[in-house]
């Protein structure tokens, strides 16, 4: 009886201290994935500026834009995908800020811009 709760005390504190490692883990994945979305709608953004002679910006404010983009500016061709973050782009069409802002309060939002000035 004495061994078992020693098993169970054991397997309390492994889980004490795994479970906040791994949400660590999975928390900049997510971050890591919201960044390179924003490179790659930084890219799109310069190839349909090369073509169009200006920038695209979505009408509507800055909400979630993140299907307009899919469809708009990646042609369907590309699909962002983050359960964790939506994306919006604003400006002007000489220059803009992509942003990708945290669906759940407290979280990280990130930025880029048309001079690849950004905050990651």
């Amino acid at each position: 009886m004495i061994e078992l709760l020693i098993v169970v005390a054991i397997i309390g504190i492994i889980s004490a201290i795994g479970i906040p490692v791994i949400t660590g883990i999975l928390e900049g994945i997510k971050e890591k994935s919201a960044q390179t979305s924003l490179q790659s709608i930084y890219l799109a953004e310069e190839e349909y500026k090369s073509i169009n002679k200006q920038y695209y910006i979505p009408s509507g404010g800055c909400g979630d834009q993140t299907s307009i983009i899919n469809t708009n500016l990646f042609d369907g061709n590309i699909t962002l995908e983050n359960d964790n973050y939506r994306f919006c782009i604003s400006g002007s069409t000489t220059n803009y800020t992509a942003t990708a802002y945290r669906q759940k309060t407290g979280g990280t939002n990130f930025t880029i811009k048309h001079n690849k000035e950004k905050n990651f």
